[in-house]
């Protein structure tokens, strides 16, 4: 059975629900990656992923390549 943890990223550039959904879709696109929750009020993603596929340095660099530039948080 794969383990899951949890990412929290503070990502910039969340202005309005499109960018949301965009970076919710980007995310949950990656291999490993089982759920994201963006906020845009927040300002930041929740993604729950298999850490053996993928790691928070993959999610930082996928979103800041698409221009959502992003830093892990502590939970």
């Amino acid at each position: 059975m794969n383990e899951t943890v949890t990412y929290m990223l503070a990502v910039r550039g969340l202005c309005c629900d499109r960018a949301e959904s965009a970076v919710r879709r980007i995310l949950e696109a990656l291999p490993g990656v089982h759920r994201a929750h963006v906020s845009v009020v927040a300002g930041r993603a929740v993604v729950d992923a298999d850490p053996a596929a993928v790691d928070a340095p993959v999610l930082v660099a996928t979103l800041a390549a698409v221009g959502y530039p992003a830093r892990l948080e502590l939970l």
